[in-house]
């Protein structure tokens, strides 16, 4: 799921962390010196060990959710949650702190809890930008399109664009896919200059109504331009889509080149894997994937139960548990791909069933 949070949060180049330690009881995250370095990240965090305050905090915060969003750095997530953990409540709650934490819990599934804290938003200023995309993403994962149309409506008097482009998204979801894809189309076309954030959630979309309509290789196409700042959730679409059309061997070289290959988030190492294992290029990931879901299975976490129900349905073909997980997984995400999980999960146990 590409979170909308991604389109006003954008971060160009990542820093590594290595470890974390507490001064004065905050928790300081410090970074890894053979990796580049971000200056605005390395200010904060030398004023976090001097001087901390909610303020800073939220800003470090901030960018560690940036991060979290791309390949390979998905442990940021937790140091923002760390972060907005030790915010120092006052009479009046930051705004930005409600959207952070927001962000945070949609990415946990907890959509409920991040839609309170949206309403917050919404009391102090009915109609904020960035608090109506996120809302209207989690009603798109909710498939709640009649009110991810409402969040969308919010916009309608703050920027015309961003209404249009939030509007024909959810005009896809209801089915109208062609129509949808036909106006985004044209509206991207007419406003082909956009800042990189704008052009990836625009693409993004298109991609999705691209293959939504049986048009794999137009799918493909509208990421690949994108894809070396494109969060995760886009890289794992786009290696979905080259593994659905048998070109195994761009997910395997593209993936295994990448810097932060050993700390890919599992589920782009099962994408990885399953390219590998059709490419007869050894077990080496294949092993990792292995143990990774094995510890998944013995937490019975359901916070990835989508990667454990790829992983039963794609590598280790057991569509009982394939489809126990795909359930659980949409219990809380009812998007396209969930849909889609569940309903092949079903028919792989059928199948099975009737041989």
């Amino acid at each position: 799921m590409f979170s909308l949070m991604y389109l006003l949060l954008f971060l160009t180049q990542p820093v590594a962390v290595d470890n974390t330690k507490l001064v004065n009881d905050e928790v300081v995250f410090t970074l890894k010196p053979e990796l580049p370095t971000n200056q605005e990240i390395d200010t904060l965090l030398e004023i976090m060990r001097t001087n901390p305050t909610n303020n800073v905090r939220l800003r470090l915060a901030s960018l560690y959710i940036q991060g979290s969003k791309l390949p390979g750095f998905g442990d940021w997530f937790h140091y923002a949650e760390s972060l907005l953990m030790q915010y120092v409540p006052s009479d009046t709650t930051s705004i930005d702190y409600l959207l952070l934490l927001s962000d945070i819990k949609q990415q946990q599934h907890h959509f409920s809890e991040s839609l309170h804290l949206l309403d917050q938003v919404f009391q102090a200023q009915p109609q904020h930008i960035q608090a109506s995309l996120i809302a209207a993403r989690i009603h798109l994962a909710m498939h709640n399109t009649d009110l991810a149309q409402k969040s969308c409506q919010r916009l309608l008097s703050q920027d015309i664009f961003l209404f249009s482009v939030c509007t024909y998204e959810v005009l896809g979801r209801k089915g109208e896919w062609q129509t949808a894809y036909e106006a985004l189309y044209a509206l991207h076309a007419k406003y082909y200059e956009l800042e990189p954030a704008l052009d990836i959630w625009i693409k993004g979309i298109l991609s999705e109504q691209a293959e939504q309509l049986g048009h794999i290789r137009t799918a493909i196409e509208w990421l690949k331009p994108v894809l070396d700042k494109a969060p995760a959730s886009l890289w794992l679409k786009w290696a979905d889509l080259n593994l659905d059309i048998s070109e195994a061997d761009i997910v395997y070289e593209t993936l295994s080149n990448l810097k932060v290959v050993e700390s890919l988030e599992d589920s782009l190492l099962l994408r990885l894997a399953i390219a590998e294992r059709d490419l007869k290029r050894g077990e080496h990931y294949q092993t990792i994937i292995h143990d990774r879901m094995r510890l998944r299975v013995i937490r019975q976490d359901t916070d990835h139960a989508a990667d454990l129900a790829h992983y039963f349905l794609r590598l280790k073909y057991d569509p009982k548990l394939a489809l126990y997980w795909a359930k659980i997984n949409y219990q809380s995400a009812k998007e396209p791909d969930d849909k889609k999980l569940l309903v092949l999960s079903e028919q792989a146990l059928l199948a099975m069933k009737s041989e």
